[in-house]
């Protein structure tokens, strides 16, 4: 590891991130994150290779990220945060420097998020956008990529179309970044409890809030999408995971790889050793900036 890394992961520790998803009832973390959301403003991007322009889905915006040069290819870009942060300036514009490495056309949703709603809703209006996409796009020539809560509803994708959404056809490719996903056994929560102590970023602990969070009141959301690792992968797409061997998310990779072969799914599981959450999009030091040009490349030879 670089002496950057080092002094990076330190300085995380030190002002210890955790505390954010800790020490307070489920309903004091919602109302925090609600007076958050309400400061947070959607950037004016703009860049002259893009027309920039923004749609509303159910009620929620969408950026469009469009090349003014024409690309017959398309990326549903969505971002976490626990499903009860919204997107953040700073992680729009990763996703137009994306647009711009991959040449990929991106869609950015500002999904329903679990401060108000159940995560159906999220759901919902997400598959909701991918099919305003496939109007302009072929599904094969469609991809999603997910990190954290985000990798959680790129993978969800799958199981939700299976449930029901059988006319809608499955994108053509999925690449889910340190997904967040409920422990389904207590093989799982050893795990996380052991990988805690490493991770400097999202504490086991808010794995067993997120729950009730994501339920949101209302026992009727189903079980794939809390424990994504019980969800019918059938006709799943080609696949590739990417965590840090450091991070929390990381316990739950196993159940994971036992679902992509169960249903036969033609995956890839990256681990980053001795990285942190979401390392490919933090590209501060040599190894998160390795990560982030391996994302781009594996988008550009998967799509």
């Amino acid at each position: 590891m670089t002496l950057k890394y080092e002094i990076l992961k330190r300085l995380v520790k030190a002002v210890n991130i955790k505390k954010m998803w800790t020490g307070m009832s489920t309903e004091e973390l919602l109302e925090n994150r609600r007076k958050q959301n309400a400061r947070n403003r959607i950037p004016n991007l703009k860049d002259d290779a893009f027309d920039i322009s923004r749609i509303e889905i159910m009620g929620c915006p969408v950026l469009k990220l469009i090349h003014k040069k024409k690309a017959n290819k398309a990326n549903l870009f969505l971002i976490g945060g626990g499903m009860i942060s919204a997107p953040r300036p700073g992680s729009i514009k990763k996703a137009l420097q994306f647009a711009k490495e991959t040449g990929l056309d991106v869609f950015v949703p500002y999904y329903p998020l679990c401060t108000d709603y159940p995560l159906t809703r999220a759901y919902e209006m997400i598959h909701e956008t991918y099919r305003i996409m496939l109007q302009d796009y072929k599904a094969e020539n469609t991809s999603v990529l997910g990190t954290s809560s985000g990798g959680n509803l790129a993978l969800g994708m799958v199981p939700y179309i299976n449930d029901g959404h059988g006319d809608t056809p499955m994108p053509g490719y999925i690449m889910a970044i340190s997904p967040g996903t409920c422990v389904d056994t207590d093989e799982e929560w050893q795990r996380m409890l052991e990988l805690d102590k490493k991770d400097v970023a999202i504490p086991a602990q808010y794995m067993k809030t997120a729950v009730e969070v994501m339920r949101h009141g209302d026992d009727s959301v189903p079980e794939y999408m809390i424990w994504l690792q019980k969800g019918d992968f059938t006709n799943c797409p080609k696949t590739t995971f990417i965590y840090g061997s450091d991070e929390t998310l990381y316990a739950c990779a196993p159940s994971f790889e036992a679902a992509m072969k169960k249903y036969k799914v033609d995956y890839k599981m990256i681990v980053g050793e001795g990285m942190f959450h979401c390392y490919p999009v933090f590209p501060i030091c040599r190894e998160g900036k390795e990560g982030w040009k391996m994302m781009i490349q594996l988008m550009k030879e998967n799509t």
